[in-house]
């Protein structure tokens, strides 16, 4: 009976790790299953999402909420939180080790020994004795230190914090592109919210005239190549004005997608934006190259990643020593022919391999020469961050200058189609086909310069994209101003041996040039050739170089 119950639990034991080992094997079929799972699941869970359906909202709300609800800034998080949890668990990992051992044994029968004389011929054989009892029950807690393993552990903790602070600035990376992808697809909804307000009564007003020319066609008021090239227009100006009713559906869609939102539906937003150009208050283009070289998140992912290769540096420094480890153990025991059941133990054991020594040196000769590499990534990156700048603030120019053109050419319009309809003369339908048309093309202007004003906001958004900020305001400017000021003067020795490195340059360069007279850098003012006798003169400070 008991050795059916033995058998059965063994068996119940192989079913269960059977069981566990094949419920982590899956198929392709598997994975489509749960594919097809997911469809159901996610497609219902985005229309459970909040819809804010028939609420005007507005761009800075837009970007809250986005903020907020988009599920690509809380996978970001949830990697953020994942890092720093990772941190805890390094940290956690300087800890000793600490092994507690229980261990009971039986026997059948006793155990017993006997020993002979070496000699033979002294003496015959010695008695059965016995050292232990049947049952024993040892207990055995071992505490033990590795020194190499606890450095690699501390710095495994400070690798662990600048991931979690690497994690972070990409969040916060993530979420600047989020606020300029919102304020793009704010602004295209906005320009084609107010287009449609305005095309919808024309393109009712271009059907109605399309059957107004076909009744002059017929009654041969017009010739019928005249009513070809007028239906033309018409067609043409109404496929343009359509094309803004697909443009924001489209621009809809992707803002509610940016807003963690089911992708159909309409959004109602505030327009009110494109009614004027604003000014924008904007500082001196060195220091907004200095404040991105500040606020940029990718600088400090570079910074970063330029200190975990330096700890990794001194980690393989670390595993050039030996290991010493240190350890104590209590034990008991509880058989009754011991001398002493329970005892403490102490030891240092130290070790070392010679022979990895020199792939260590290897290593850390690669992680030296990465950490140069990074210092130059950061300068090439901050190279690229300052162009970024100089350009999102030059494009910023240019798109108000594009938006000064449209204004002013809406307003001519505008003004030429309030003189016609103040001098229309009832002289027959032709006119009312002019003006017609007159009213078209400066409804199209209109929506012109509403694109336009559209895109000098986004202008302005792509550059605090490239700057690093949420805002440019004369709080925020002045604190980065401080900031950089107090940064200059730590940074004032290595500003000045970069100078005199330049000039030390500069001056070797000028000396070896063929204009110099002497190697002090002190140039003469001499003809160097001439042509159609005009004397092309170097121009050069006959001054020392400072």
């Amino acid at each position: 009976m008991k050795k059916m119950q033995v058998a059965l639990i063994a068996a119940g034991a192989v079913a269960m790790a059977g069981g566990l080992l094949l419920s982590g094997c899956k198929s392709e079929k598997d994975f489509r299953d749960e594919r097809a799972e997911y469809a159901v699941l996610h497609s219902q869970k985005a229309k459970y999402r909040d819809q804010l359906e028939g609420k005007k909202m507005g761009l800075l709300e837009c970007m809250r909420y986005a903020l907020e609800h988009n599920l690509d800034v809380e996978v970001n998080k949830v990697e953020e939180a994942v890092a720093r949890e990772m941190r805890t668990a390094e940290m956690l990992g300087m800890l000793p080790e600490l092994t507690v051992t229980d261990t009971f044994t039986a026997r059948n029968n006793l155990p017993a020994s006997s020993s002979e004389n070496i000699y033979g011929d002294a003496g015959g054989t010695y008695s059965y004795s016995q050292s232990q009892d049947r049952a024993l029950n040892y207990l055995n807690v071992d505490l033990a230190l590795s020194v190499l393993d606890f450095g690699l552990a501390f710095f495994n903790t400070q690798q662990a914090d600048d991931r979690a602070l690497l994690r972070k600035q990409r969040t916060e990376r993530a979420m600047q592109n989020l606020t300029l992808d919102v304020a793009k697809a704010y602004f295209q909804v906005a320009a084609a919210q107010k287009a449609i307000n305005i095309t919808e009564p024309l393109l009712e007003e271009c059907r109605t005239q399309r059957a107004a020319l076909s009744k002059l066609v017929q009654s041969r008021q017009i010739t019928p190549f005249r009513g070809f090239d007028e239906t033309k227009r018409f067609v043409n100006m109404e496929k343009r004005l359509t094309a803004y009713i697909r443009a924001y559906e489209n621009s809809c869609v992707e803002l509610r997608s940016l807003m963690g939102m089911y992708p159909a539906g309409k959004l109602v937003v505030d327009d009110n934006v494109l009614r004027n150009a604003p000014d924008f208050n904007l500082p001196e283009i060195e220091l907004m190259e200095q404040i991105a070289l500040l606020q940029r998140p990718e600088l400090y992912e570079i910074d970063i990643q330029k200190h975990i290769n330096i700890i990794e540096c001194r980690k393989t420094i670390l595993q050039m020593f030996p290991n010493v480890r240190i350890y104590g153990d209590f034990t008991h025991s509880t058989n009754s022919f011991l001398y002493h059941m329970s005892w403490w133990e102490l030891g240092v054991r130290a070790a070392y391999n010679l022979l990895k020594l020199p792939k260590q040196i290897a290593t850390y000769m690669a992680y030296s020469r990465q950490v140069e590499a990074e210092e130059l990534r950061t300068f090439a990156q901050a190279i690229g961050v300052m162009a970024q700048v100089r350009i999102a603030h030059a494009n910023m120019f240019t798109t108000k200058e594009r938006y000064n053109i449209d204004n002013e050419n809406y307003r001519t319009y505008a003004s030429q189609l309030k003189t016609a309809i103040a001098t229309k003369q009832t002289a027959g339908a032709l006119s009312t086909l002019e003006l017609v048309h007159m009213r078209l093309e400066t409804a199209e202007t209109e929506i012109e310069r509403l694109l336009s004003l559209g895109n000098y906001y986004i202008s302005y958004y792509r550059l605090l994209n490239a700057l690093g900020v949420r805002d440019l305001n004369v709080k925020t400017v002045k604190e980065l101003k401080a900031e950089l000021a107090q940064a200059r003067e730590r940074a004032r020795e290595e500003m000045a041996k970069a100078q005199a490195e330049y000039d030390e340059k500069r001056v070797a360069r000028v000396a070896s040039s063929p204009l110099a007279d002497d190697m002090t850098g002190k140039t003469v003012s001499k003809p160097l050739t001439k042509f159609d006798g005009v004397d092309f003169i170097a121009i050069y400070d006959a001054a020392p170089l400072q």
